[in-house]
């Protein structure tokens, strides 16, 4: 009589979890709703809800579409072991669209790693030209915006273009900005030494070896979308082809590298503003933000590489990241 009657009580046990989480998850009522229905109070209609939960009584299925942006964050974070951002992107946006969405997400999760007193290098380009349109308001103490490496020029990108983008982050943050008056890529090695012995241009590059964080993209020679620091005018034809015979396969923030991350002995690295490999490896935080599939080989390097620490990236650019 015992275990009969402690088969019924179980029995009976079972179908009240069963009847708090139809009422509660599939009827959506509020728990006091449940209470009243069943007669318990709204203590117990809690307990039973964690226990129908906990005993499997109800169980949930997620039914995602295929690559959806979480999905591919997942995947993404197993991949590579960074943090990442997917801007939810539809398969047919053109590439002015990507660049927007991920600038959004961007310019948002820019304010949950910031803080007072931080010091970030902020490179310039398309991509970031799009976040800097869509930045989150927010006044920070102490906090300083540096051109992360040398500009193309006007007749490429129009009077001002890498300016006006510090600018942005320098009224959003209210913060100060130190400019790098210098080109991108010098004509010779000897010119570059000799502009860094300027004090003014010194300071500039000893606050940038102790920034805590950097914004940037990967620049790519190849594919529908190439970078803008491989189109003709800021690299002459003898440049473009000698990155060819070395190897290049992609640049970021002026710094050129290879299928095997390494950055020594390209010739245009001696020439160029961007960061050395252990100027680039000592900033803790390293965003990199980027907008098309044809930039994916060079991004994958960066990544394999350890350059990157955070990544945003749209959903079609994602998807092909993770087929290679």
């Amino acid at each position: 009589m015992i275990q009969m009657t402690n088969k019924a009580d179980n029995e009976m046990s079972h179908d009240r979890l069963a009847d708090v989480a139809e009422l509660y998850w599939i009827q959506g009522l509020r728990i006091e709703r449940v209470a009243r229905e069943l007669c318990i109070s709204r203590s117990t209609v809690s307990r039973l809800i964690a226990r129908a939960r906990k005993e499997h009584v109800i169980e949930f299925v997620v039914h995602r579409t295929k690559n959806s942006a979480l999905e591919l964050e997942n995947r993404l974070i197993q991949k590579y072991h960074v943090r990442v951002l997917v801007a939810d992107t539809s398969d047919n946006a053109d590439n002015t669209l990507k660049r927007m969405a991920v600038g959004k997400c961007a310019a948002i999760w820019l304010n949950t790693l910031v803080h007072s007193n931080t010091t970030i290098g902020v490179a310039w380009g398309r991509t970031i030209e799009a976040m800097s349109l869509q930045l989150q308001q927010r006044h920070l103490p102490g906090m300083r915006i540096l051109q992360l490496h040398g500009f193309g020029n006007s007749q490429t990108f129009g009077e001002n273009y890498a300016t006006q983008i510090l600018s942005r982050f320098h009224k959003n943050f209210d913060a100060s900005v130190r400019l790098l008056p210098l080109p991108a890529i010098f004509d010779s090695e000897n010119t570059r030494n000799l502009m860094y012995q300027e004090s003014s241009i010194r300071k500039i590059l000893e606050l940038r070896k102790h920034m805590n964080m950097m914004v940037t993209s990967v620049g790519t020679p190849n594919g529908s979308d190439p970078s803008p620091l491989f189109t003709p005018g800021l690299l002459s034809s003898k440049d473009i082809k000698v990155l060819h015979e070395q190897k290049v396969i992609g640049n970021l923030a002026s710094t050129f590298y290879r299928a095997d991350g390494s950055t020594s002995d390209i010739d245009l690295n001696s020439r160029s503003t961007g960061l050395n490999h252990t100027e680039l490896m000592s900033v803790a935080t390293r965003l990199f933000l980027v907008a098309s599939p044809s930039k994916v080989q060079a991004l994958h390097v960066a990544l394999r590489s350890g350059f990157v620490t955070h990544l945003v990236v749209d959903r079609q650019t994602a998807a092909t990241l993770l087929e290679l």
